[in-house]
């Protein structure tokens, strides 16, 4: 069949397109012998992370009347979704896709050489680089922000949004949850020759304070305990871990330390400049060790980088997709003066005063993962990850290149609670920890759920990986980044399990159903009591008791790499002798020395717009 030959009849189709999330509804009209337009119904998906695919691909579908498209990069799964359903809407309409398949590519105009000179120039376009771009805006200077993907937000549009910030006058009106007291009394309980001498006195006041909260509330209702100590100190033992030759790391305290006092006007500098977090409620995601967690209202993540993107363009600075950056610039005396790449396939040179790196870490490079990796027995070549596609080193390969030094690099986070085939993390049911209830294949429980991610990560893999959340619901109601048309279409597709009993809830996920029945009536009693005797979880809420009942099935993905480059409080990077390198800055997870064994659920978002701001103050005056 010729292109000539090609006839469509005419009309609407209506067909879908694959997701991030799930399948995206999706509407193709056809005249006679053109597509004439595609419309991706993307209200259920993910704000910011295939934003530029339902653009993008669609007029280059229609400009050139051809499905020899290319996939936007970091977003080819969803960017074969739309080539895959306009082929669908071309045979319901009675033609061969194949034919349109066969046209050649659109060709478009390339880019013109980039130069340019500004006063702070920024490399990643996450949220720690806005960050530094909006902090350096403020103290009045020219920026420009360089992304190698076509869109920005790297892995922050991704995040469920808690961002950990210890916050007590708001905290204090919640109600403690059972279980949270005796967490607080294991914390205080810690022996002193367990505490490294940096941290030995921060313990000390923080084991008076917990003594003082629960003498005072040995009677009556106990509110929410908070305290930018208790945040220090659980940041400092949540990443104190040994790696498998036995080194023992953990977070250097100035940066912990700087997180944690700092956080929190962080929070109010994002309030400042449009995100608008939810007062309501306090958030936990898994792995947080505590309830602090500051989320915006809507979007999750997206809400920081439109808020972020939103400052930036209109304070005059300058952001550039598809910008990949190579080489880092130094001048005759050491100091990082630019950066030189392609700009949309072109030549790009970018002239500057100092710069920052913000490129996020290397969870989405498998082989520089199993290069490093001190931490797990193996890296699967297959293993998931919740990454976007852009975390690949970049950054990390860029300051080693001016002599920077590494430090943490093999501590590499599991992240328990993702999607058994896309590492996803937003599909199936997440509620906060505290209403998790774990099983493993043979419907048992098999971890404190209000555990660290490396814990419930190792004890998932032990089990076989593949384990399930166990929801009712009154649980689901509790979910987030989530809607019941999402919830709906998952059950449809059989990622997400529905029953009306328990024991049919089993035999859908081919559990023993006396088994899981058995699991879910002693898991309610420890709820009830408020103390769990098996694996002792650390809060409780809501009992599984409520029909229907719901199964999600999870297993461990890489998440986040603890290890970069090394850096002071100041966001300065370092040397191998610990000499700052003359205007080189960085934030975010490129950097190392914070989060040492293991991050802290919540801490991702802390560090990187506290450190992001830091970094773009300090660049400021250089």
């Amino acid at each position: 069949m010729t292109d000539q030959e090609l006839r469509y009849q005419p009309g609407t189709y209506q067909v879908e397109a694959a997701g991030h999330n799930s399948a995206l509804p999706m509407e193709v009209e056809l005249s006679e012998d053109r597509i004439e337009r595609i419309e991706v119904d993307a209200s259920s998906e993910s704000k910011g992370i295939a934003n530029p695919v339902f653009v993008k691909v669609p007029a280059d579908i229609i400009e050139g009347q051809t499905l020899n498209v290319d996939a936007v990069s970091g977003a080819t799964v969803s960017s074969q979704g739309i080539i895959d359903g306009v082929a669908e809407a071309v045979r319901q309409a009675g033609a061969d896709p194949e034919v349109l398949k066969a046209r050649p590519k659109v060709q478009h105009q390339a880019a013109e050489a980039l130069e340019e000179t500004t006063d702070v120039l920024v490399i990643g376009g996450g949220g720690a680089g806005l960050a530094a771009a909006a902090s350096a805006i403020q103290a009045g200077k020219q920026v420009i922000v360089l992304d190698k993907f076509p869109a920005i937000g790297g892995n922050t549009v991704r995040t469920g949004g808690p961002m950990n910030a210890a916050d007590p006058d708001w905290q204090n009106q919640f109600a403690a949850l059972p279980g949270e007291g005796h967490t607080l009394e294991e914390i205080a309980a810690t022996p002193e020759a367990e505490i490294d001498d940096e941290y030995l006195e921060d313990f000390r006041e923080l084991r008076q304070q917990i003594q003082d909260y629960l003498e005072a509330n040995e009677e009556g209702e106990a509110y929410l305990f908070d305290s930018v100590l208790l945040h220090r100190i659980q940041t400092y033992l949540g990443g104190k871990r040994e790696d498998l030759s036995g080194n023992r790391v953990y977070g250097n305290y100035d940066l912990v330390k700087t997180l944690t006092d700092n956080v929190l006007d962080s929070v109010n500098w994002l309030t400042e400049l449009g995100v608008d977090f939810d007062r309501d409620h306090v958030d936990m995601p898994v792995g947080a060790m505590w309830r602090r967690g500051h989320k915006p209202r809507s979007d999750e993540g997206y809400a920081y980088v439109h808020a972020l993107e939103s400052f930036i363009e209109k304070e005059g600075g300058s952001i550039y997709t598809e910008a990949d950056v190579t080489e880092l610039i130094q001048d005759d005396q050491g100091q990082v003066v630019g950066a030189k790449g392609t700009y949309q396939g072109a030549a790009m040179r970018i002239e500057a005063q100092a710069l920052v790196l913000a490129t996020g870490g290397f969870g989405a490079n498998t082989p520089m993962l199993q290069e490093y990796n001190t931490y797990w027995e193996r890296i699967d070549d297959d293993v998931k990850t919740s990454n976007s596609p852009a975390i690949t080193g970049d950054g990390i390969r860029l300051g080693q290149a001016v002599g920077a030094d590494l430090v943490d690099m093999g501590m590499i986070q599991m992240l328990p609670t993702c999607d058994p085939e896309t590492g996803a993390l937003f599909t199936g049911l997440q509620v906060p920890p505290a209403n998790f209830l774990m099983v493993n294949q043979e419907g048992q429980r098999f971890v404190n759920e209000f555990g660290t991610r490396d814990e419930i990560s190792a004890a998932a893999i032990a089990n076989g990986g593949l384990f399930y959340l166990i929801a009712d619901e009154r649980i689901k109601a509790t979910a987030y980044n989530t809607s019941q048309e999402k919830i709906d279409q998952q059950v449809a597709d059989g990622t997400l399990y529905k029953a009306d009993t328990v024991a049919d809830l089993a035999r859908q996920i081919d559990m023993d159903p006396e088994q899981l029945e058995e699991t879910v009536k002693k898991y309610n009693s420890y709820v009830e009591a408020g103390e769990d005797p098996d694996f002792n979880k650390g809060a409780f809420d809501l009992k599984v008791e409520e029909a229907p009942f719901y199964a999600t099935p999870r297993k461990p993905a890489i998440h986040h790499t603890m290890g970069g480059l090394r850096i002071n409080s100041q966001a300065q990077v370092l040397d191998a002798d610990g000499q700052a390198i003359p205007g080189l800055y960085a934030a975010g997870e490129v950097a190392g020395g914070i989060h040492a064994g293991n991050r802290l659920g919540g801490n991702s978002l802390a560090d990187i717009f506290t450190f992001g701001r830091i970094a773009g103050q300090e660049a400021s005056q250089s």
